[in-house]
């Protein structure tokens, strides 16, 4: 009996179900009234709602199911759908949006690249969030006739449940074979799924589905693509024949995938795929036979995008990642490897993660290394067997990344790495300058235990040296650390109770070895107003040793000292209105320090870890002037310092940091790392310059001299930082020491930097350093003086394209340490970039210069399909080292 439709609710627990995003039909299995159900006698019951809607609900019936008569009557029109009815939203080019018509907000989120965006369309009818098992279900169409056991329904054909909804010109439903048939523009959708076909079938008994010529876009990532046909078997697996994947915006294939045919397992969210071609611009590249990826974030084993490089001394470097999911918290990337001038390699990495725990191990192993293939190292060849450097040698790595504890109150923590030898990173690692001036190599392993007023740590470290001429670090083995901290709020005193215990060790025989403890214990009245503050402390540091023998012939082989320490930190703000700038406010901060530690000769102490600080402006408010534990300082300073600050008070910035400060010496020190240079011989002229005059080597000597001459100076060099902001894309940053006696600046650092919206970045950089020392193994020191000038820049030159560069000299030995120049192309779907780099290549890259300077020069290019992965991500590590600011364009 043809009859009109408007909405119809239908209770969850009688709708069909389905599966997400492609099982929508199987909603109006139950949208016909009337239809009497052929196995169990059951008949619907609707009564008007109050609403003017159906409500509907099964109601069983004994004896056998009557059979409708078969005739037809005329259709007739329904009436229009309520104003509340959902509606489908209909799709225009997939839900693309150009960028000129996109918000501001959405402009915000939209990729780098990207030209515009898929938006979803606003779900704002009722139950738009729900989910569907546990919702009604809304139908309507212009007209429903109806004919024994089939129904038609035609004329926008409209079915929601939940989140989500369908559409379609026409809908039959045959009660008798159990089916539902959509025909004429089907459209589904469910949030951040679009899904468009031709027509559509479903099974209501097995819920198989069939889509014929389906079109789909996912909006979060982007995804979109094609199916000639759609299936969804009763074992839940999905078949897709005639697929394609791209992630490049509609009416663009620049790269497209092509699969004969797709098999999807929603359990295990894997996806199989058999003969695939990958199209550039429909033009197939690579062919693979078999893939198998995963649909979500589930991990799936199979074979990465391989790597590939091409370098003068290595030639041609390919590599293969396999990736094995071990299981949901584990994992492994097995990685072969052949470099063609040096030989295979097996590279492998593992991944562990638990509520505790997050571990990764990695380690890499060449067999036998051919030696490569740089002809600028032939004068390295060794005479007596003439071979390359490491020509034959099997050379390897190991690494351990360990972090435990995160959130709770333990934690752990390993962080390992060692390599066969020194120039393992340089010839098959990573070739970035920042990675090749690396001098050690850390080898930490810890364990602590943190309650409200203490921390409890237990470590062991060791270092690798990576460089030439410079002699090993001492080993920690172990070192032990309990430091207490109770802060008395109704006093405002804060108490500090600092403890440390090391074992020294090292490999060479010759050096004093031995145990350290060391313990701060402090208190600080610390009282602050509005307008300053005030903070005397007193510190009590004690040091002791137990050596395997004395340091100096005849000595204590256990020497200790304790060393009471008085400071009082002091000062006061001004502020006012700015008249020139409105809006924002200048401050004024003096500040005073006085810092009083007793000398105590340490002449007989080793020196295990400590070296002087690099002198800052911070540095003129510590309370000791050493970094490590060997050594107390001996002072009586009073050290002043002013700061001002423009604050812009619509927004808290600070635009402008100026500070510039000084200490004044109140006596002479004595302490210090170097074991010649004792408190009788400092305190005496002749003695000091005979002690100097015995030092033959030059830059001994003139360390020596330097570091005698600041001991007995009654002023520290004028220290001063300024910082600007310019803008909000412009920043300034300067900071700078300066001999009052020479009136020569002894450190210098400069930088201008500039950070757009769209990406642009520009970076010139000055740095200078005077005279910094550097001992080599055979007790040879050598000053170096460090000037450099560094420009860096990303330059878009259209929303698509920019050029990146680099220019980094080393004014002091008139050479270039690294320059490289290139294009970066980014869209939406793909992703290149290409570099031309040429680089200083030596051990100590960045300390003594060398005579025989090598250069190593390389093309390095990077492709990527945004979606699908890439290869060359080389070029990311030297964009990232070498561009400050520079972060790879997310996917």
């Amino acid at each position: 009996m043809p009859h009109a439709m408007q909405r119809i609710r239908i209770p969850p627990r009688f709708a069909a179900r389905f599966s997400p995003g492609l099982l929508f039909g199987v909603l109006l299995c139950a949208a016909v009234p009337g239809m009497a159900e052929t196995e169990n006698h059951m008949e619907w019951i609707c009564r008007a709602g109050s609403d003017g809607g159906w409500d509907c609900s099964e109601q069983a019936v004994p004896g056998a199911a009557f059979d409708r008569p078969k005739h037809r009557a005329a259709a007739r029109s329904a009436k229009a759908p309520p104003k509340d009815e959902p509606r489908v939203k209909v799709a225009r080019n997939l839900d693309w949006v150009d960028e000129s018509a996109l918000t501001a907000a959405q402009r915000e989120k939209l990729a780098s690249g990207c030209c515009g965006d898929y938006i979803e369309p606003a779900r704002d009818y009722p139950d738009a969030d729900l989910d569907p098992d546990t919702s009604s279900l809304r139908a309507s169409a212009d007209k429903t006739e109806a004919q024994g056991e089939v129904a038609t329904l035609t004329g926008d054909v409209q079915v929601s449940r939940g989140y989500r909804q369908v559409r379609s010109d026409s809908a039959v439903v045959d009660q008798g074979q159990r089916t539902v048939t959509l025909q004429g523009n089907v459209q589904l959708r469910e949030p951040g799924l679009l899904l468009l076909g031709n027509g559509a079938r479903v099974n209501m008994d097995s819920n198989e589905v069939q889509i014929d010529d389906a079109t789909y876009v996912f909006h979060e990532s982007g995804i979109r693509g094609t199916a000639g046909q759609l299936r969804r078997g009763t074992d839940d697996i999905i078949y897709i024949d005639n697929a394609t994947y791209t992630t490049c915006e509609p009416g663009n294939n620049t790269w497209l995938l092509s699969a004969g045919n797709v098999r999807i397992d929603p359990k295990t969210g894997l996806a199989t795929a058999r003969n695939m071609w990958v199209k550039a611009k429909d033009v197939p590249v690579l062919y693979l036979p078999w893939i198998r990826y995963p649909l979500d974030d589930r991990r799936a084993s199979g074979l990465l995008f391989p790597l590939l490089s091409i370098g003068n001394e290595n030639g041609l470097d390919i590599a293969q990642p396999i990736y094995l999911n071990l299981a949901p918290n584990y994992d492994a990337t097995i990685t072969p490897r052949y470099i063609q001038q040096r030989g295979p390699m097996m590279e492998l990495e593992t991944r562990h993660l638990s509520p505790y725990t997050e571990t990764v191990v990695g380690g890499a192993y060449l067999w036998n290394d051919d030696g490569g293939d740089d002809s600028d190292e032939e004068i390295n060849i060794d005479p007596v067997t003439g071979k390359r450097p490491h020509e034959g040698d099997t050379r390897w790595l190991v690494n351990i990344d360990h972090t435990g504890g995160i959130g709770y109150a333990w934690n752990t923590e390993i962080d390992y790495t060692k390599v066969s030898d020194a120039e393992y990173f340089r010839d098959l690692g990573n070739r970035t300058l920042e990675v090749s001036s690396q001098t050690h190599m850390k080898q930490l392993a810890s364990a602590g235990y943190r309650t409200d007023n203490w921390r409890f740590n237990m470590m062991g470290v060791e270092y690798q040296t990576l460089i030439e001429n410079t002699g090993e670090q001492y080993q920690q083995l172990p070192r032990l650390d309990a430091d207490g901290r109770y802060y008395f709020n109704n006093l405002d005193l804060l108490l500090t109770l600092d403890n440390q215990y090391t074992m020294f060790d090292h490999n060479d025989s010759g050096r004093v070895t031995g145990n350290r403890l060391r313990m701060d214990y402090g208190l600080t009245w610390d009282k602050q107003w509005l307008w300053g503050y005030f903070k005397p402390s007193f510190i009590a540091k004690y040091l002791s040793y137990d050596l395997d023998r004395p340091v100096l012939p005849g000595g204590d082989d256990s020497p200790n000292a304790l060393v009471p320490v008085a400071t009082i930190d002091t000062g006061l703000y001004f502020e006012r209105d700015t008249t020139l700038l409105k809006g924002h406010v200048q401050t004024f901060e003096p500040r005073l320090y006085y810092l009083n530690s007793d000398y105590e000769d340490q002449i007989d102490h080793p020196n295990f870890d400590t070296a002087d600080l690099t002198f800052s402006y911070q540095q003129l408010f510590r309370n000791d002037r050493f970094a490590g534990s060997d050594r107390i300082g001996d002072t009586e300073q009073v050290t002043l310092g002013f700061t001002s600050r423009l604050i812009d008070l619509s927004t808290g910035l600070e635009r402008v940091r100026a500070s510039i400060g000084q200490a004044f010496y109140m006596d002479d020190r004595y302490v210090s790392a170097d074991p010649t240079l004792s408190k009788d011989i400092l305190s005496d002229s002749a003695l000091l310059a005979a002690q100097l005059a015995l030092l033959t080597n030059p830059g001994q000597r003139q360390l020596a001299a330097q570091t005698a001459a600041e001991l007995l100076n009654n002023e520290s060099d004028v220290a001063a930082e300024l910082a600007l902001v310019i803008n909000p894309q412009w920043r300034f940053q300067s900071d700078m020491l300066m001999d009052p006696d020479t009136n020569k600046i002894d450190k210098g650092n400069l930088s201008l930097r500039y950070l757009n919206g769209n990406n642009a970045i520009f970076n010139m950089i000055y740095r200078y350093s005077r005279a910094i020392p550097r001992l080599l193994t055979d007790g040879t020191v050598v000053l170096d003086t460090i000037e450099q000038g560094d420009i860096s820049t990303i330059l878009p030159i259209s929303d698509n394209w920019s050029l990146v560069g680099r220019w980094n000299h080393d004014i002091t030995n008139s050479r270039e340490l690294e320059v490289f120049g290139g294009f970066e192309y980014n869209s939406c779907c793909w992703r290149a970039s290409v570099v031309a780099r040429r680089w200083l290549d030596r051990n100590d890259i960045l300390l003594a210069p060398q005579n025989d300077l090598q250069y190593d020069e390389g093309i390095f290019f990077q492709f990527q399909f945004k979606g699908l992965g890439g290869t060359g991500a080389r070029v990311d590590d030297i964009l990232s080292d070498g561009i400050y600011g520079y972060q790879p364009p997310q996917n």
